[in-house]
């Protein structure tokens, strides 16, 4: 047998990682020369049960990756098999670092595209979008506003939010740089945005690198999601609110009237007016007027909550809004708004608010301005009320009274 004649049919160049098999499968020949382990090669290609013309073959465990082209030659009557190997190893790992590349610029697009579409959210809806690009267990986030910390954890199901009145034990959180860990937390975000300190960890089973989660695009996405979110709430705030007074402003009201306070199954309404406003007004100017409405107005936001709303509808016109509340829970609201505004003019005597408040009570088939009407009607009562007995805003520094 003539075997450079066969592998001259078969191979033209450099004699490398080549092999020759009889029509029966046995080995008869291996180039001397080759840049690939041999016996490797040749167990890969023996461990095909099917018919090939070109096939790839990867080695895990020696971390090989080559291609074989076969070949069939025929050469005195017989049928001689033929393979060349060629490492293709370099190849391949570029090609997993561009297919990585690729998956880890898709997921970030993923991640973007999740984030910008909840910007009109409060801050922290960013979170299932990261659990998700981090494959995380939970991520949690802080936040540290105006000396207020809230703690946002999402776990797989919903956003859980809650303040924590005790900072000191979180006080180890807001000293992690990024990439460091605590209870098996690692931070991936510890800033400043727009005066809000911000710290976002996550927690994950899966391996990730700690390149991955240190990527600067997750930093810079969540802290401009951060900051649009806060100035979307500095301006929805201040569309929303009285800037004297920090109470919701004529607008909010409205808006409220027609979507909440019109179907709520009970309702109580209160109406107050400052008593001698005018006159503070008139005699001392408007700073002390302006003082007597923040009083009054801190009184309201001694009572406001959830399901009660204050709102200054214009000088010194308040309204305050009780939604879903019993008859019960009603009374105890104006007891608890009059015992507010006694303790503050306890507190500062200079400037002694009075207020008149007039309530009306409604469920079922209510109807709001009709309960309006009877509120408005009720504060005026009690303001002819308080005027006979004396009981009227006064500056008690000056020795006229204003009554």
């Amino acid at each position: 047998m003539d075997i450079r004649a066969i592998l001259d049919q078969f191979w033209s160049i450099e004699d490398k990682n080549t092999f020759v098999a009889d029509s029966s499968g046995n080995l008869v020949y291996q180039s001397e020369k080759n840049d690939l382990p041999a016996d490797i090669v040749w167990d890969k290609i023996n461990s095909i049960s099917f018919d090939f013309d070109e096939q790839e073959f990867i080695d895990k465990e020696h971390s090989l990756y080559f291609s074989v082209r076969k070949t069939v030659v025929k050469y005195g009557g017989e049928s001689w098999v033929c393979y060349h190997a060629t490492d293709v190893s370099e190849y391949a790992l570029l090609l997993r670092e561009v297919s990585t590349y690729t998956k880890s610029i898709s997921k970030m697009y993923k991640f973007q595209t999740s984030i910008m579409k909840k910007l009109s959210m409060s801050f922290d809806n960013f979170l299932p979008g990261l659990a998700d690009y981090c494959m995380a267990d939970e991520v949690v986030m802080f936040t540290e506003r105006e000396g207020q910390i809230t703690k946002s954890t999402y776990s797989g199901e919903q956003i859980i939010r809650f303040s924590e009145p005790n900072a000191e034990q979180y006080a180890g959180y807001y000293e992690l740089k990024r990439g460091a860990s605590i209870n098996g937390l690692r931070c991936i975000l510890n800033s400043e945005v727009q005066g809000i300190r911000c710290v976002v960890l996550v927690r994950t089973s899966v391996e990730m690198g700690a390149a991955d989660l240190m990527d600067p695009s997750i930093h810079n996405v969540i802290s401009l999601f951060i900051e649009n979110s806060i100035l979307r709430e500095k301006i929805v705030y201040e569309s929303e609110h009285d800037r004297l007074t920090n109470l919701y402003n004529k607008g909010k009201y409205l808006s409220m009237k027609s979507e909440c306070f019109c179907c709520a199954e009970t309702i109580a309404v209160y109406n107050f007016d400052i008593n001698n406003l005018k006159h503070i007004n008139d005699t001392y100017g408007h700073e002390y007027g302006d003082a007597l409405i923040v009083k009054a107005a801190k009184s309201l936001h001694a009572v406001c909550s959830e399901k009660v709303f204050g709102f200054r509808i214009g000088g010194d016109e308040f309204i305050m809004v009780a939604v879903n509340v019993t008859k019960e829970e009603a009374e105890e609201i104006r007891r608890n708004w009059r015992s507010a505004l006694d303790s503050l003019n306890e507190w500062d005597k200079d400037l002694f608010c009075s207020a008149a408040c007039g309530m009306a009570f409604g469920s079922g088939d209510h109807i709001y301005d009709e309960l309006y009407a009877r509120a408005d009607k009720l504060m005026y009562e009690e303001k002819k009320l308080l005027k006979s007995k004396g009981i009227t805003s006064r500056i008690r520094s000056v020795s006229q009274d204003l009554s």
